[in-house]
């Protein structure tokens, strides 16, 4: 009888195992390999977009009750006419200096990286020496993190309507086109935005331990240009509130 349980239970598992592999050769899904470098990227430009995402959430309600006391002509501070109309100038000129239609500067931090020089380990991709859009992102995700008031790459303004791709061996910015190597401004807390970079674990640190050169500079007087053309809206409207009795 055991004997009989035996073969019963060997011939279940042979089939199932017969069963598995045929799935798995007629499968018609495609595996990629992904190196421990992409990975890594891709979890700091997560907790990148987490934090953005928190300063963006908290800027829009800053906003909405800045435009609200606007809508109601809300003066219950204290100021004159005058004082309200110069303030509402000055917040005027401080959103066209942050959209980028004004260029700027101030003391900051220049970063430079370029693709690497070392030689390839044996079966390692080149991949892994070059500069990619996505190298470039997680910069300038890390510099915002730690309060760049303007960003430029390459002398091209960033801005919430800049798309950076890539294009072959180049780097598409706001529709241009740039090789390396790739020359960041920021504008803002310079030692901050520097220290955040070359920490331990910093994206600038994980560049050179790559291979990948990457260089950080203090600067005192960086000038960053506007936006090189204005982006026109064709779609959207503002929507307009439903007045209630």
């Amino acid at each position: 009888m055991k004997k009989k349980m035996v073969l019963i239970t060997f011939v279940i598992c042979t089939l199932i195992g017969i069963g598995l592999a045929c799935q798995m050769k007629v499968s018609d899904g495609e595996r990629l390999y992904v190196s421990p470098k992409t990975i890594e990227d891709y979890k700091i430009t997560i907790n990148s977009e987490k934090e953005e995402i928190k300063k963006l959430q908290d800027l829009i309600v800053e906003t909405k009750t800045k435009l609200e006391n606007y809508e109601k002509d809300n003066q219950s501070d204290g100021q004159s006419e005058e004082e309200f109309r110069l303030s509402l100038i000055n917040e005027k000129e401080k959103y066209k200096i942050a959209s980028g239609k004004e260029a700027v500067k101030g003391n900051g931090v220049e970063v430079v990286i370029d693709d690497g020089t070392r030689e390839l380990s044996y079966g390692e991709s080149v991949n892994n020496l070059l500069v990619h859009d996505s190298d470039i992102i997680m910069i300038i995700n890390e510099l915002n993190r730690c309060g760049a008031e303007a960003v430029s790459v390459n002398g091209q303004r960033i801005t919430a309507n800049t798309a950076i791709s890539c294009s072959g061996y180049t780097v598409r910015i706001n529709g241009e086109v740039y090789a390396r190597p790739f020359k960041i401004k920021a504008i803002g807390d310079g030692k901050r935005m520097a220290a955040a970079l070359v920490d331990p674990d910093g994206y600038g640190t994980s560049l050179k331990n790559w291979g990948v050169q990457f260089e950080v500079r203090l600067k005192d007087d960086l000038t960053i240009d506007a936006v090189s053309k204005d982006y026109v809206y064709k779609y959207m409207n503002k929507l307009q509130k439903e007045e209630t009795n």
